[in-house]
């Protein structure tokens, strides 16, 4: 009877520690930033000025290494507005670089019209591995924000506050400099 005890509070063991693990990885957000950043991020992809972040198919507009590849993003719609963003004067402006308490960063802004079509990140602080790792992912979602926005004002990120309150200085200087 003893084994019976045993096997059961073995199982419920596992079956705690793979429960902690999924919601810490969800709570974190590791294992969805591939799928979100590409999702939230394919206005960028149109204008072809970003570089592949943890995904192979679209663009974070962090600096990152990488190729990505096109092959599920673009559409008609998609492919079309290049030319129509050219016709409308296309704008690439840098903004000025903010020294953070960790390191500079510094955006380039891509705008057609008034609207922003894009958002590079040129320099982003990168001292420690603990600075890269924090801005890879809060990077691309001050990205989005910025692009959904179409503004400065947007929130901060919490645990990645100075970069962010960088990142929202380099933004407003390039919208000052439109």
């Amino acid at each position: 009877m003893s084994q019976k005890k045993w096997r059961g509070t073995i199982l419920f063991t596992v079956i705690v520690v793979v429960m902690g693990g999924t919601i810490g990885l969800k709570l974190y957000g590791i294992g969805e930033q591939g799928t979100t950043t590409t999702a939230a991020v394919a206005g960028t992809t149109s204008s072809g000025t970003g570089s592949s972040g943890t995904g192979s198919t679209g663009t974070s507009g962090s600096t990152s290494t990488g190729a990505g590849s096109s092959a599920s993003t673009p559409s008609p719609s998609a492919t079309s507005t290049p030319s129509t963003a050219t016709a409308s004067a296309t704008k690439v402006i840098t903004g000025s670089t903010v020294d953070t308490r960790y390191g500079p960063i510094q955006l380039q802004v891509t705008f057609s019209g008034s609207t922003i079509t894009a958002i590079t990140a040129l320099q982003t602080p990168n001292q420690d591995r603990r600075s890269v790792s924090i801005n890879e992912q809060a990077v691309p979602m001050l990205t989005q924000e910025a692009m959904s926005s179409q503004s400065a004002k947007i929130d901060t990120i919490s645990g990645a506050t100075y970069t962010s309150e960088g990142y929202i200085q380099s933004l407003q200087s390039a919208i000052d400099q439109l």
